[in-house]
């Protein structure tokens, strides 16, 4: 029996392409609201994390050819298993989360991961223990960094320690690594998984080497002393 008859799925709002080959599809309201993007990359179509299943969302991901899934954080899962199950779609995961899904076939990774000459994902552990960025230099370079940035009110981007934080000093680490990863001049956008209210009807925000070269990791490590709140 098929996982899901298309008829009996909400028809949901069509996902908006915000550049050339790059879309974002609404929040999902079965992982806290997260904010899924599906690229096309020179090796195929990527998504990142997992939509909502209705009919629009499927009628894109349908069309797209073979793909491959990253996972950012523990609270994108979502309805995962059935969209493998429609797609059949290869599921990249870092690995101190992959025993969350015990039953389904998954890539991992350690520290980083090159997917093709455009494509590396980074662990940056903190958001949860198993949270990790992917970086896309196809095109203009953009990073799709799950919960470890948020877009703020006033427009800034900046981490933020909620009650699900795993572990702020590490979020701060991993921010730090990025950095050394990423180089001075990268990423050109950040793509975030929550949050995109703030940017004012767009979806990416814009100059992202400066956004992440102005984060004042130290100032942020001091505010943020104390116990972490609990998982």
């Amino acid at each position: 029996m098929h996982p899901f008859p298309a008829d009996s799925l909400p028809a949901g709002r069509s996902p908006q392409e915000v550049a050339e080959g790059l879309w974002v599809f609404a929040p999902n309201r079965e992982s806290r609201g997260t904010v899924a993007w599906l690229l096309r990359t020179s090796t195929g179509p990527v998504l990142v994390d997992v939509p909502d299943i209705t009919q629009a969302n499927l009628a894109l991901l349908s069309g797209q050819g073979d793909g491959r899934i990253v996972v950012t954080h523990r609270t994108a899962h979502g309805a995962l298993r059935r969209l493998v199950q429609r797609l059949g779609w290869e599921v990249w995961i870092q690995e101190q989360e992959a025993y969350l899904l015990p039953t389904m076939a998954l890539r991992t990774f350690c520290q980083e991961q090159k997917l093709g000459h455009d494509l590396a994902l980074y662990w940056t552990p903190g958001p949860t223990p198993g949270s990790c960025c992917l970086h896309w230099r196809g095109g203009r370079s953009v990073l799709f960094c799950g919960r470890l940035l948020q877009p703020q009110p006033d427009g800034r981007v900046a981490p933020v320690r909620t009650a699900h934080t795993f572990h702020w000093d590490r979020l701060l680490t991993s921010l730090a690594r990025l950095r050394q990863w990423l180089g001075p001049d990268e990423p050109g956008w950040i793509a975030c998984s929550t949050g995109l209210v703030h940017l004012r009807g767009a979806a990416l925000v814009d100059q992202g080497a400066s956004a992440l070269a102005a984060l004042d990791l130290e100032t942020l490590r001091a505010a943020g002393r104390g116990p972490n709140l609990p998982w």
